[in-house]
């Protein structure tokens, strides 16, 4: 049963005004689309700002494939991304809000026998979660093995910075900021839970680091990063789901390949990456340094460096907090007691409807 103070602090939270904006996702993202989409395609005198909602901006080159004879076009970074980015905020919100209302919930109570409004919820949202970074890890590996670094770290920063993007690169990394800048946003309207100052802080690091990257045109290492989270969080949603759903022995069984998953990845290959980048970066990219006088694209000094290995760092801080926490569910595992999520509220695993 829900404790007096946990009944209290929902009560507070289902009378603020956050709550009734996260009531109210899809009708405000859906009137904010089709308001964007109306202007879009009726009103030619906004066309100029509607586009850079809608499409990627600032196209530099054009490049053609022997092999299929088709034109691509390469694309550098613009302030105008700002836009694609905020439109894709909206977006995923609507999308999520969909998939969790419409789709997710109802298979949750029909298949899964999960009757709890509150367990209904937290199921949603791991299904929402691991739809996502599904469809990201799957995005991204396409293109890292297409990518002139697969498989070849120095190439992260060979020929720093004039990296031309792709329209399937860029799309994938503004769209990558618009998840986690969403996540902000879903974070702060939801009620919180006794990990929100943890997630804050990851969301906020995570922010500066892909923005930050973006910018610098560091969004090669941002792309191998990306993926390995993804790969990741894959394991820890499906493995939440199953939890939820009641499949504790299936759970248990994805919960050890997450935690293979969470080891490998994001303490040994990240490690790695890290360290690659501490000890190679800025003799890979020496003809990128500030010139002082010089009119330079972009430039890096010490300090540009480690700032961005001090966002590394602090991600990996955070991932190692959260490491203790998840041997701490493998040693109940181990025990025979089933994999428990250490990051959600204590009343998660209500079974009675709220």
């Amino acid at each position: 049963m829900q404790s007096n103070e946990s009944l209290e602090r929902e009560r507070i939270y289902q009378k603020s005004f956050l709550a009734s904006v996260e009531r109210n996702q899809i009708p405000i993202s859906r009137t904010i689309l089709l308001s964007l989409y109306f202007l879009h395609y009726t009103s030619p005198v906004f066309h100029s700002y509607t586009s850079k909602f809608l499409y990627l901006q600032n196209q530099t080159d054009i490049i053609f494939d022997a092999k299929t004879g088709k034109a691509h076009p390469l694309y550098d970074i613009s302030i105008d991304d700002a836009y694609y980015v905020g439109f894709y905020v909206i977006a995923l919100t609507f999308l999520r809000s969909i998939l969790m209302q419409w789709c997710f919930s109802p298979i949750a109570s029909r298949f899964c026998q999960i009757y709890s409004n509150k367990a209904k919820v937290r199921f949603a949202e791991q299904s929402w979660s691991f739809v996502y970074y599904s469809f990201s890890f799957i995005y991204g590996v396409l293109l890292y093995v297409h990518s002139p670094y697969f498989l070849n770290l120095d190439n992260v920063y060979l020929g720093w910075p004039n990296f031309p993007m792709t329209a399937s690169f860029k799309r994938y990394y503004l769209i990558s900021i618009g998840f986690w800048l969403q996540q902000i946003f879903v974070l702060n309207i939801e009620q919180k839970r006794k990990d929100h100052y943890q997630m804050f802080s990851h969301h906020i690091i995570t922010c500066l680091l892909i923005i930050g990257s973006y910018y610098y045109y560091y969004f090669r290492i941002g792309h191998l990063i990306l993926m390995i989270m993804d790969s990741v969080d894959i394991c820890l949603s499906g493995a939440k789901m199953l939890r939820y759903a009641g499949f504790s022995t299936a759970c248990d069984v994805m919960f050890l390949f997450f935690l293979i998953a969470w080891i490998v990845l994001r303490h040994g290959v990240y490690n790695y990456i890290f360290y690659h980048a501490y000890s190679k970066a800025e003799f890979l990219m020496a003809d990128g340094e500030c010139i002082p006088g010089a009119i330079q694209k972009r430039c890096w000094t010490p300090a540009v460096i480690n700032f961005f290995l001090s966002l590394l760092g602090g991600l990996q801080i955070i991932t190692i907090i959260w490491m203790y926490l998840i041997m701490k569910v493998a040693i109940k595992v181990i025990a025979g007691l089933g994999a428990e999520d250490v990051r959600s509220d204590e009343d998660d695993t209500e079974l009675e409807d709220d």
